[in-house]
Order: C-alpha cells, then sequence, then structure tokens
C-alpha cells in the first residue's frame, strides 16, 4: 500500500490554501464530501500529523505565546475536534473521523492566518513596499507633468503637496533600510493618499477649465483624449490604496472596459466624425470617473458632452 508523507508545516499550508482559495468553510459532516475511499490507515496518519502540529510545532508555540484570543479559540477548536476524530476512529466510524481532522485542519488554517510567521509577513511587507513605491513615483511623475499648464494656485498647492509626499518617502525609505517594512508602507500609504488627492483635484480642475476656447476640433480631440487618460491612468493606484471588495472590483473593471471600448470608437470614427468621437471620449471619461469611484476615490462629475 502506498503512503503518503507530509511534514506538519506543508499539511497547515496546504490546508490554508486550499481554505482561501474556496472562500468556504470545510464540510459540516461527513456526508457533504464527496464518495471516496478512505482508510483507516489515512486518518491515523492525518491524526498523528494534526497532533505533532498542534503540540511540536512553530505554529503552535506562536499562537501560545500571541494575545490573540480568537486565534487561541481557533486552535483550541482543532485540539477538540481532532480528539473526538480519534474516538470516532477507534469505534470503527472512519468517515466520520476524517471529516472532523478536515475542521480541525481548517481551524488550524485560520488561526494561522491570524497570527502570521514573522518571515512570511515580512516577506509580504517587503513586497508590498516595492508595488507602494512604484505607484507612487507614478503618481508623482503625473503631478510633473502637469505642473507648468498649472493655474498659479493649484501649482503651488501641488508643488506643496509633492515636497510633503517626497518627505514621506524619505521617511519610508530609511525605515526600509531598517527593516521596519511595516512603519515604511504606513509612510508611503500617506504618501500615496496625498498624491491621489492631489491628482483627484487636479482633474477637478481639468474638467471645469470646459469652457476653455479650441482653435479646431483636433485640439478639442486631444484636450478630451488627455483627460481621458490621466483618468485611465488612476483606476490602477485607486484599486492599489482602497482595495475595493470584490463586488467593486468589478464594478470598476466592467466601467473601464466600457470606458476602453467608447475610447477605441472614438479614435477610430475621429476621422469621418469628429464631434461624435468627441463625445465618445467624453462618455468614457464619465465610465472612468465611475470606476474610480467605485473603487474609493471620489472624482468630480466632468461636464456634459459637447
Amino acid at each position: 500500500m502506498s503512503r503518503l508523507f507530509l511534514t506538519p508545516a506543508a499539511l497547515v499550508l496546504a490546508s490554508a490554501q486550499i481554505a482561501w482559495a474556496q472562500g468556504a468553510a470545510p464540510p459540516r459532516s461527513a456526508a457533504s464530501e464527496p464518495a471516496r475511499q478512505i482508510s483507516p490507515q489515512q486518518v491515523e496518519q492525518k491524526a498523528a500529523m494534526l497532533q505533532r502540529v498542534l503540540n511540536e510545532s512553530p505554529v503552535a508555540a506562536r499562537i501560545a505565546n500571541s494575545q490573540n484570543e480568537e486565534a487561541r479559540k481557533h486552535f483550541a477548536n482543532a485540539r477538540d475536534l481532532t480528539q473526538h476524530a480519534k474516538h470516532l476512529a477507534a469505534e470503527g466510524q472512519v468517515r466520520a473521523a476524517d471529516g472532523l481532522l478536515n475542521e480541525a485542519i481548517f481551524e488550524i488554517s485560520k488561526a494561522q492566518q491570524l497570527v502570521p510567521d514573522p518571515g512570511t509577513q515580512q516577506a509580504a511587507e517587503r513586497a508590498r513596499f516595492s508595488q507602494l513605491e512604484d505607484s507612487v513615483t507614478a503618481l508623482r511623475r503625473t503631478a510633473q507633468i502637469a505642473l507648468p499648464n498649472a493655474q498659479p494656485g493649484k501649482k503651488a498647492e501641488t508643488e506643496q503637496n509633492l515636497r510633503a509626499a517626497d518627505a514621506l518617502v524619505d521617511q519610508a525609505v530609511a525605515l526600509a533600510k531598517a527593516d521596519k517594512y511595516i512603519e515604511a508602507n504606513r509612510q508611503l500609504d500617506r504618501a500615496l493618499m496625498l498624491l491621489l488627492k492631489d491628482a483627484s483635484q487636479r482633474l477637478a480642475g481639468h474638467t471645469i477649465v470646459y469652457d476653455h476656447r479650441f482653435a479646431n476640433r483636433r485640439e478639442e480631440f486631444d484636450f478630451e483624449l488627455n483627460r481621458h487618460r490621466d483618468f485611465e491612468r488612476l483606476v490602477p493606484l485607486a484599486l492599489l490604496e482602497f482595495r475595493p471588495s470584490p463586488e467593486a472590483r468589478a464594478l470598476v473593471e466592467r466601467n473601464v472596459a466600457q470606458a476602453r471600448e467608447l475610447r477605441e470608437r472614438g479614435e477610430a470614427q475621429y476621422a469621418r466624425d469628429p464631434l461624435a468621437a468627441i463625445r465618445d471620449i467624453v462618455e468614457g471619461t464619465d465610465a472612468l470617473r465611475r470606476a474610480l469611484q467605485a473603487a474609493g476615490l471620489s472624482v468630480p462629475q466632468s461636464m456634459g458632452t459637447p
């Protein structure tokens, strides 16, 4: 008979990944599981591994030393479920015992998520630092590009925001060099929020200045297309900063797809119907505004179509 050998850490990691991917609790009864052959040896092996995880693993020590009562509760539930499963297995109720052991694995994975391994958390924070740094750099570059054409009052405000953001970034870099990535990311979060708000206000000014006298339809089309792309560049940054729910993210994606379709149609038909092309671009910008609002960034209503 072939046998499966897994380390306790691998067992917990696999269960956590399954729980995360499925987004649902394990079955509450053996009857809800797909019909499959379960041997007493498999149940015995699983129970033995769980006992090691519960009593001898770094996970157990970390949770025992933590102040997270919810994590401790999940771990205690796993102990009770494992003990009950052993009794059922001794009575020959193999399938029921296996179901309880699966529930115990799920409880351990929940506890582990609440008290993550410091090394794993540090790696995640380091990766997030890199993402935030890239986003701040992109927003800062966008603000600098807009500076030459900004009105005097807005130009001074943007320059002040850029200096404040630069100071926060400098603090974040210093913290990151000291391996304090959690604190560093807080500073980058503040810088990103500051630049996002500045961008939102700048777009407000961009939409308000619609009484600009264009020399021709080409100039007007280019103006609207640039405004559209300003909104478009903000979407991924808003998603990163505000982390909307799956439902909100789906709404963002629908509006972005609509905006892309309108922009492409506008670009394609400009030669034969400039006015209709401009109208498509403006409607696409409105779709991007709705996408940003769904993501969590408040932006002003754009002016009506020409």
